[in-house]
């Protein structure tokens, strides 16, 4: 990004800004899919476009597109992207947008080719606090989107209206291609983002995704999955993450923090070990990489709360595709959290097509959100650490995150779609550390 404009990049946005759409007209060169904000910091935003094919009768196969970022409804004084070049034929393109100003509201604007590439009114983004800030804000976290466009489409938009967020975490099973080939990801992919409500939420909410067993591979796949190299480098195309594993260790994992709320967004499928391999000490869920990664990064960690996400269930009776099968990996880790002092983690998942919560071992607090449009589990039931549990509707979750006062608060808020809100809990402080025991539902209790 440019930090300031020069003579003619003025001359140029002056330009692209009479192009804008104005008074509801309708755009001359529209976005295909997009735009989807990606992760918004405090000082920056990432975005993903997806342009529209050339016509069979333009000799170059390229889009040039470009981004005005401002805090005016109008983009006055805007900030412009220089333009970026698409090839295709698949034309999808990020933009990093660095420079702004903390817990600002700013307007953006897409155009391709010098045209404008969005109708009006123009969307806008809110970027975070500070890092270490305390603050209050909402985050939704979903999974298991469902096979077909139309499953999540009540949910999509249920979610686009029914409560504010400021955050959107796909926990996996983003699509069921069910496929490492790129072709069929991409298509499962383009199914899932044309909806008008998904293009509605996430053009103003920012986004951020980790994958699972359905859109990684096929049903049940782990690292020795056979392309699983074109699978990452298909989730890169199409999701504008801070950042995709470390350098010399491949996968989707990655952290970022909100305010003084820290995430850690983990990959449970690339270094995977098979679920049936013997739990002799090298089977593992993370590979040995992303494990240090993700406890040197929680000891450092300074936020008061930090959220840790993964596409398998944490939950001692969880299924063959769950943590419970990697019992050495996860005890050690839940072990290194208390032997170290570490407060204010809380687990989420996703997977099981039904939302629980649990309290793990009587230490941890953990929420798993799900199905946003796929079918209902049928036979699962609350198992011993269970504290709340439903399987009816297409479900998602929503935390309410403050850390303005000596202790933060978190409330879970459970969402059916086209029901509203089914249920609401605040967590005590004591409660999420472990220190008070929360009573687990009677058997097949509800």
């Amino acid at each position: 990004m440019k930090r300031s404009l020069s003579l003619i990049g003025w001359m140029v946005l002056v330009l692209l800004l009479a192009l804008a759409p104005k008074g509801g007209a309708s755009p001359t060169t529209q976005l295909e899919l997009g735009p989807m904000l990606g992760h918004v910091g405090s000082t920056e935003v990432r975005l993903w476009v997806k342009a529209p094919p050339r016509p069979a009768t333009t000799r170059s196969p390229r889009r040039s597109v470009a981004v005005c970022v401002s805090e005016h409804p109008d983009l006055s004084r805007g900030r412009m992207l220089r333009n970026q070049t698409l090839q295709g034929p698949e034309y999808l393109g990020q933009f990093h947008v660095t420079g702004l100003k903390p817990a600002t509201r700013y307007y953006y604007w897409v155009h391709v080719d010098g045209e404008s590439g969005m109708a009006s009114p123009l969307p806008s983004f809110v970027t975070a606090p500070a890092d270490g800030t305390p603050g209050r804000f909402r985050f939704a976290f979903i999974s298991c989107v469902g096979r077909n466009a139309f499953d999540p489409a009540a949910a999509w938009g249920d979610l686009a209206a029914r409560t504010p967020i400021d955050l959107l975490l796909f926990l996996g099973d983003n699509h069921y291609a069910d496929s490492t080939e790129p072709a069929k990801q991409r298509a499962a992919y383009y199914e899932q983002r044309q909806l008008a409500a998904f293009r509605d939420l996430t053009s103003r909410v920012a986004c951020y995704g980790i994958w699972d067993d359905h859109d990684f591979g096929p049903n049940n796949s782990d690292g020795t999955a056979a392309g699983k190299e074109r699978s990452l480098q298909t989730f890169k195309e199409f999701w504008a993450n801070p950042g995709f594993g470390q350098r010399d260790d491949p996968g989707v994992y990655f952290k970022f923090t909100r305010g003084d709320v820290d995430f850690f967004m983990l990959d449970v499928r690339y270094h995977r070990s098979p679920n049936e391999s013997p739990d002799d000490g090298s089977k593992t869920m993370l590979g040995a990489a992303q494990l240090a990664w993700l406890k040197r990064e929680l000891a450092a960690s300074r936020a008061k709360v930090k959220f840790i996400a993964s596409g398998s269930e944490w939950q001692t009776h969880g299924t063959v595709d769950s943590w419970s099968r990697f019992n050495r990996e996860r005890l050690e880790l839940f072990d290194f959290l208390q032997e170290r002092g570490i407060p204010g983690v809380v687990l989420l998942s996703g997977d099981r097509h039904f939302t629980a919560a649990y309290q793990i071992l009587g230490r941890l607090l953990e929420v798993t959100s799900g199905p946003f449009g796929s079918s209902n589990s049928s036979r699962a039931q609350p198992t011993p650490e269970a504290i709340y549990f439903v399987t009816t509707g297409k479900l998602y979750c929503v935390f309410d995150v403050d850390t303005t006062g000596v202790e933060p608060k978190l409330t879970l808020e459970v969402y059916r779609a086209a029901e509203g809100l089914i249920h609401k809990r605040e967590f005590t402080w004591n409660e999420i550390l472990g220190v008070t025991k929360i009573p687990p539902l009677a058997p097949g209790g509800n």
